[in-house]
């Protein structure tokens, strides 16, 4: 559309173009532009702005959009591409740390500065900050499929070095001693249920989520195998979820030895079918009935050193190395997709070898 106005006494124009709806605010887009001194100038200009658009090239640089928006469409098609567990915390994640920075400013308005700022900030606050880094990328990128932007900010960051934590490394997990000592306390307890869900911990090298969600048609003890299918999640409304394993690797079948099969069998007396660990109405535990376990022993044994639930899979994998294991045959009980998982604890495993030579040669020449 081509209009004329007064400006200072003389005759100019403008034109105003509609380029339709914006498929996330569903208002009209129009840009109307003013100043033209003769009426083909102003369809001249009306011309090549529709052009731009069609190139795809003007809404990147006149959207009103906001990164919320774009985040609240997003989720919707992110809702559909990954686990409901993984979804939910990577949405909490995304609400938490990148909406209060971003949320409410204009998709194409965020500058590269800004961007670098705050993956500065993340990498100064959190030590998983390539994860929230790795979100913002994703909205970003579905903008450009939005054709909201040209190009995306975040990609262009310089990303700071993760910070690795060499303070007591080897010690967040068990020696063979020291894990000797852990099932000397544990049997103290008389708990079966305990003995058994940490037995499986530190003799098979499974994810506490994948021994909460075991049931005994899992488990044959006749041939003394685990075939590990399903892992336990937290899904909507804080709701406890069965999902297939971490990755396809972690799809697996580990073969136990005949202790750990002992105690199965033992256990297998007071819980007989359905799930290994469930309450009174055959529903899994909570996620934390591990945690609140060892909790329960540090509270008896304060002196004690401490581990996580994960530490003894760590253990587990630290103690097949010096066992002999090869780094495939750990790498495949354990179910890492990513072989360098594997090889990050041969290494420490390796290390620690190295620290002791100079005591094994003193201790062998003894003076």
């Amino acid at each position: 559309m081509i209009g004329k106005y007064q400006k200072n006494g003389t005759t100019a124009y403008y034109f105003k173009a509609y380029h339709g709806l914006d498929p996330l605010t569903n208002q009209k887009i129009i840009t109307k532009r003013r100043g033209f001194k003769t009426e083909r100038e102003a369809r001249l200009a009306e011309a090549k702005c529709l052009a731009e658009y069609e190139k795809k090239t003007f809404r990147a640089k006149n959207t009103t959009t906001t990164f919320r928006q774009v985040f609240e469409v997003w989720k919707e098609h992110y809702k559909g591409a990954v686990k409901e567990s993984t979804y939910i915390s990577q949405i909490d994640k995304a609400e938490r740390l990148i909406l209060p920075f971003f949320g409410d400013k204009a998709i194409n308005k965020i500058s590269l500065v800004m961007c670098q700022n705050q993956v500065n900030k993340w990498a100064s606050e959190y030590k998983q900050f390539f994860g929230i880094i790795s979100i913002a990328n994703q909205i970003f990128d579905y903008a450009i499929s939005m054709e909201l932007i040209e190009n995306n900010p975040m990609r262009k960051t310089l990303k700071p070095k993760r910070q690795k934590n060499n303070t007591d490394e080897l010690e967040k997990f068990y020696n063979k001693e020291e894990l000797q000592e852990f099932f000397e306390i544990v049997n103290d307890f008389d708990d079966i249920e305990m003995l058994t869900f940490f037995r499986l911990l530190a003799f098979t090298g499974m994810r506490k989520n994948e021994i909460s969600a075991l049931r005994w048609s899992d488990i044959d003890l006749k041939s003394g195998q685990i075939t590990v299918n399903q892992t336990l999640a937290k899904g909507g409304d804080n709701k406890l979820i069965f999902q297939t394993p971490k990755t396809k690797k972690s799809a697996r079948t580990i073969t136990l030895d005949k202790k750990t099969i002992e105690v199965l069998k033992e256990w297998h007396k007071y819980s007989t079918k359905g799930l290994l660990f469930k309450n009174e109405n055959g529903e899994p535990k909570s996620v934390v009935h591990v945690n609140n376990m060892l909790n329960r022993i540090w509270r008896k044994y304060p002196d004690f050193k401490r581990i996580t639930p994960h530490g003894f899979r760590h253990t587990h994998c630290s103690l097949l190395f010096e066992a002999g294991a090869t780094i495939k045959e750990v790498q495949e009980r354990l179910g890492h997709e990513n072989i360098q998982t594997t090889m990050d604890i041969y290494a420490h495993v390796t290390q620690k070898a190295k620290d002791e030579v100079a005591d094994k040669f003193a201790s062998y020449i003894g003076f």
